[in-house]
């Protein structure tokens, strides 16, 4: 019995670094908003629904899509506070052509929702609170998603990565804030974890 517990101390310690890094990030205010790249939030208003927000940028309208056809925007626009990682429209487009007509088939809802859900972290991480966390943490993070597994985000250089390598999604450009939520635009889909 004393082994089981032994193994399972590595992750309990994970998981209480995860949880404080939520509270942590929870409990910032509105004015710390400011871009992972030192550029300006975009000028949304605070009440505006996300789904709205996402649906006026221009390089978000595949993601807007998919939210609709999985019925997620009700949860997104709802009480809770998500901060999401959607991949800009360049990222679905990049997709080969067998696996974006799997994602977007209607029958491969159940998919769909896996795929975005993991892309999904719960709690409001601005981008003020992400610098802090990636210096705290000596360079990584770790989010629980709303997904199957938690994704880790690194620093590189003056980039922020989700996962390592060549293929790692990559944040760019200002967040939206708007409503409950942060959207992060991300260059590439994050993989399903192994």
């Amino acid at each position: 019995m004393a082994h089981g517990n032994k193994s399972r101390r590595p992750a309990i310690q994970k998981l209480s670094i995860v949880i404080a890094l939520a509270a942590m990030l929870g409990a910032c205010q509105d004015n710390d908003r400011q871009a992972a790249d030192n550029e300006s939030v975009d000028p949304i208003a605070n009440s505006e629904m996300v789904t709205t927000a996402i649906g006026n940028d221009a390089d978000l309208s595949i993601s807007t899509r998919l939210i609709g056809a999985a019925q997620l925007g009700a949860a997104l626009d709802g009480e809770g506070s998500y901060t999401v990682f959607l991949p800009v429209d360049d990222a679905w487009n990049s997709l080969d052509a067998a696996e974006r007509q799997a994602i977007e088939n209607t029958e491969n809802r159940p998919q769909l929702i896996a795929v975005l859900r993991q892309h999904i972290a719960p709690g409001y991480v601005l981008a003020s609170d992400l610098e802090k966390g990636l210096s705290d943490e000596d360079g990584s993070v770790e989010l629980a998603t709303m997904g199957v597994a938690p994704i880790t985000l690194y620093r590189d250089g003056t980039t922020i990565t989700i996962g390592q390598g060549n293929e790692a999604p990559r944040i760019v450009g200002a967040p939206i804030v708007a409503g409950n939520d942060v959207v992060y635009r991300i260059d590439r889909l994050i993989p399903p974890p192994e």
